[in-house]
């Protein structure tokens, strides 16, 4: 069983605790991967992202972190927080960009 008060609760939070597990090779991977097939790494980090980091499990923080970033106005996207496999993909965004400023 997990202890949810380790979940991240912020998308910052959770793409760094991903990219200290990762090796140099994956996060290579990462930095020369497009955006536009990110969605690659949803059935394997993604996956890890969603059970780790509590998605399926009730992480309403990350969630809501999650969701705001599409944004629509002031008012955030409800289908869009109650979406684990969406939310998982704003982290492996964020992991993305993070790893490309770091290069």
């Amino acid at each position: 069983m997990q202890n949810k008060s380790q979940w991240p609760k912020t998308i910052k939070d959770a793409a760094e605790r991903v990219i200290a597990k990762m090796s140099e090779e994956d996060k290579q991977i990462f930095r020369t991967t497009q955006s536009d097939e990110l969605a690659r790494f949803q059935f394997g980090i993604g996956v890890f992202i969603r059970t780790k980091f509590g998605l399926n499990a009730g992480n309403a923080a990350l969630m809501k972190a999650c969701a705001l970033t599409q944004q629509q106005g002031d008012a955030y996207n409800i289908f869009y927080q109650d979406d684990p496999d969406s939310a998982s993909g704003v982290i492996i965004e964020a992991i993305w960009h993070q790893l490309r400023r770091a290069a």
